[in-house]
Formats: structure tokens, sequence, C-alpha cells
């Protein structure tokens, strides 16, 4: 029986291309930037809006007065009683929205979904989770060399990864209340600078093969 597959991964490090080739090997569907859409589909959020929000964890002016989301429920600092005087934030909606979409997408069978913490939303699922990251110099140089980002210096492109990095960070430690790139956190993480795209698909088509087996034979 197939799996829900998650890719958590740092900004240049390869994790779309690795998870479009993963779910091509094994016949499911791929969802990175397609959950933004799906979103936009379902919600009242435009798909411009929820793109500039993708990722990012509330900002509060007032944090008293938000509640705070986690997973797929809402828990408030409040007693029950006193939850008319709470809202969620932007960030909060678009989170649970974006939990909403990948829920159902995930209960219709197997499919890979990368990032949005998705390994957490979905952990009831248990799914395979996989991290997938890089050496910052190779993370530069495999940005560098798409088209969307020609002419701009390694020095800013540094910047942008570094920059995109933390907001990743900090949005799924705020959703999740775990530490993201942890490898407790995960299945299985992989050095795409060590083993390369098509080297990551083949390990994790062989570590999905084997994910959950039972293992009988003694320990020495």
């Amino acid at each position: 029986m197939g799996r829900v597959i998650t890719i958590g991964r740092q900004f240049g490090s390869g994790g779309h291309e690795v998870g479009l080739r993963l779910a091509k090997r094994l016949g499911i569907p791929f969802y990175d930037k397609e959950i933004i859409t799906l979103t936009a589909e379902n919600s009242r959020f435009a798909e411009s809006y929820l793109k500039k929000m993708d990722e990012q964890k509330p900002n509060f002016l007032n944090i008293g007065s938000t509640t705070m989301v986690s997973g797929a429920g809402v828990s408030t600092s409040a007693e029950s009683a006193m939850n008319q005087f709470y809202h969620l934030s932007p960030n909060d909606q678009i989170f649970l929205a974006k939990s909403k979409v990948m829920q159902d997408l995930a209960a219709k069978g197997p499919c890979v979904i990368v990032g949005r913490c998705a390994d957490y939303i979905l952990r009831d699922l248990d799914p395979v989770n996989f991290f997938i990251y890089a050496d910052l110099k190779d993370r530069v140089e495999r940005k560098l060399a798409l088209e969307e980002h020609a002419g701009m210096t390694a020095q800013a492109m540094e910047k942008l990864i570094k920059n995109t990095d933390k907001n990743r960070s900090k949005f799924y430690e705020y959703y999740s209340h775990q530490v993201w790139g942890d490898a407790k956190n995960y299945n299985l993480c992989i050095d795409t600078s060590s083993v390369g795209v098509d080297g990551a698909v083949e390990i994790m088509m062989k570590f999905i093969e084997e994910f959950r087996k039972k293992n009988i034979l003694p320990d020495k």
C-alpha cells in the first residue's frame, strides 16, 4: 500500500526537483506550488496574496489578541468562554486553509507534498517524511543557474537563500513546535551536495520500499 510522502527542504537544495522526480517514479501526484493554487480556489484569498504569504509565520503587533494555531487545530491562551474576543491572523487563516487542502489531497491516496509543514499536518497518516539539504555554495550555484535569477549576484543570492530558510524555519517551528531541519523530526535527511538529485531519488525509493517493514532478525 502506498503512502503519503512529505519533503522539507532548504532553499536551493533541489527539494522541488527531487520531489517531482520521485513522484514520477512512483506514479503518484506531486504538489508544491500547486498547494497555493488549490488553496486560492477553495478560500477567499487571492493566489497572488497566498504566494506572498507562503511559509510565513505571523508577525504580531499584539500577540495577546490573536489565536495560536497548531497543526490542523486551533488553541488560544484564553479560556474557551473568552474565544469571542480573539481572532485568527491572516497567516493563521492561510495555514488552516492550506492544511485543509493537504488533508483532502492526502485522503485521496498516495502523493508527494513539498514543504508547508506537511509532515506535521499529516502526521496522523504516518507519512514518509524526508528533508533535503545541501551546502550553501551548491545552493547558490543551483539557483543562479535558473533563468528567473539571471543577472543576480552570488552575494545577493546567498542573502536570499538565508532569508528564505530563516522564514521557513520560523514558519515550521511556530506551527509545529518542532525544529525545522532537525533529523529527529524526519524519517530521513539527504544531502544533495553528496549524492545529487538523482542519487537522492534512488535513496528515497529504497527507503520507501523498506519503510515500516518488521525486522524479525535478532540483534547480536
